[in-house]
């Protein structure tokens, strides 16, 4: 059977080329978070923020395209791979730069709901569950005006900055 060329997927040069590029403003970021943000005003502050996460949109950009592409094309080697190896084959392949195996992990997954409960209820081997809470039960329950006991609420704190319009927020 006559073997099909793969085209190349080096962009080892063109991410080199990328990373000399962006150099300059790496350290231009790099200086800015040593800045003692006590000492610079909320306003500026707010501003630099909004800077900072349009920068990191910008930069998320640039890998988006790959995160399109690379993925379905690695699951599809790895599908054939898993396909035509046998797990735990000695010899697996290898290529000029890499060697490939298909090994198998056994990973734990409840067949019996109710017998399984049973048996924690029984032992008190709670640690065979995880330690949280479902959010969307709890929140419904609350909703509600229904107390779940055991379970208080935590103020999870976030920021929102957003580009303001007008005159003053134009750049």
């Amino acid at each position: 059977m006559p073997s099909a060329k793969l085209p190349s997927v080096d962009v080892a040069r063109e991410a080199q080329a990328a990373a000399k590029a962006l150099a300059p403003a790496l350290a231009r970021l790099r200086k800015a978070a040593a800045v003692d943000l006590g000492k610079v005003p909320q306003g500026a502050l707010a501003d630099w923020l909004y800077d900072l996460r349009q920068a990191k949109a910008t930069l998320s950009t640039v890998t988006a395209a790959f995160d399109d592409v690379l993925p379905p094309v690695i699951k599809a080697v790895d599908d054939h791979f898993i396909e035509t190896l046998k797990v735990g084959e000695a010899s697996g392949v290898q290529g000029m730069r890499s060697r490939v195996q298909v090994t198998d992990t056994p990973i734990p997954q409840v067949s019996d709901w109710p017998k399984f409960y049973a048996h924690i209820k029984k032992t008190g081997n709670f640690e065979l569950l995880n330690r949280a809470v479902n959010r969307v039960a709890v929140t419904e329950r609350w909703d509600q005006k229904r107390a779940v006991p055991g379970v208080a609420a935590f103020h999870a704190k976030r920021v929102s900055c957003t580009k303001l319009n007008g005159k003053r927020g134009g750049k």
